[in-house]
């Protein structure tokens, strides 16, 4: 019987690393990026060793990624519901933003509202200049549910889970692999536009710092590509610079919003 048992486990971790050496090989992001016409070869090259480094970088999580679903099953029942950490042990299965979540959301007409799920950022925006009150998933003051677990609360064992154990995983060591953008990256190919509504990609710099997302309508689901340094994120934050988590994702599907 432990034979058998260890054989099935053996043989779904050959299954799991294989299908995320699929996911993140980057031959169809470097043939788009070989189609893009707005590049020089100066940024073609620079784009290519960033992207090498990234990879390299990436690679160094698969240990930690492909275990969170089982460390996380057994980690998060003993992690204090007040905690916005994973125990220091744990630290390299923990989330960069938080242990429950990065949502933040206004409390309108009796009802928690999370930007970019329950309110558009830009209703969002305009309710907080308003005056509206900011709640984080970390704020105690919070009781609505997690846009990632409709019905559970951030710091609940399920939305925990999804969060660091199935959604994100291993996010704070892929930071930690990271770079740090000392200032706002600048778009040089595509629009900031594309998404999973509008098809289309994105190409980020800063200094040699890269960032390239496309989306692409397959039937009901958006095929994305991201890869590099998370500069999308470092842009869209207040200050424009922060640290980037490294990314090399060379396909992956999610619902398509149109």
């Amino acid at each position: 019987m432990i034979m058998i048992i260890l054989i099935i486990a053996a043989t779904i971790t050959t299954l799991l690393v294989a299908l995320r050496a699929y996911m993140s090989a980057p031959g169809r992001v470097l043939k788009e990026l070989a189609a893009l016409p707005d590049l020089t070869d100066g940024d073609r090259a620079a784009v290519e060793a960033c992207f090498r480094a990234a990879k390299d970088a990436d690679d160094r999580t698969w240990l930690y990624d492909l275990s969170a679903p089982i460390v996380m099953l057994l980690v998060l029942p003993f992690v204090r519901r007040g905690a916005d950490k994973l125990p220091s042990l744990f630290r390299r299965w923990d989330n960069n933003v938080s242990l429950n979540g990065d949502g933040e959301a206004v409390f309108i007409d009796g009802e928690f509202l999370t930007a970019g799920h329950g309110i558009s950022w830009e209703d969002y925006n305009a309710a907080l200049a308003r005056g509206a009150y900011r709640y984080t998933y970390d704020d105690p003051l919070y009781h609505g549910d997690a846009y990632y677990a409709k019905g559970h609360h951030p710091r609940s064992f399920w939305a925990r889970y999804v969060w660091v154990g199935l959604r994100n995983r291993a996010s704070q060591l892929s930071a930690d692999m990271g770079l740090d953008v000392p200032a706002r990256p600048q778009l040089i190919s595509g629009s900031l536009q594309a998404g999973r509504s509008r098809p289309g990609h994105f190409l980020l710099r800063e200094g040699g710092v890269y960032h390239y997302k496309s989306f692409r309508k397959f039937g009901p689901f958006a095929l994305i590509r991201s890869y590099g340094y998370k500069l999308e994120i470092v842009r869209n934050s207040p200050t424009g610079a922060g640290r980037a988590a490294a990314v090399a994702i060379g396909r992956s599907l999610k619902g398509w919003r149109g």
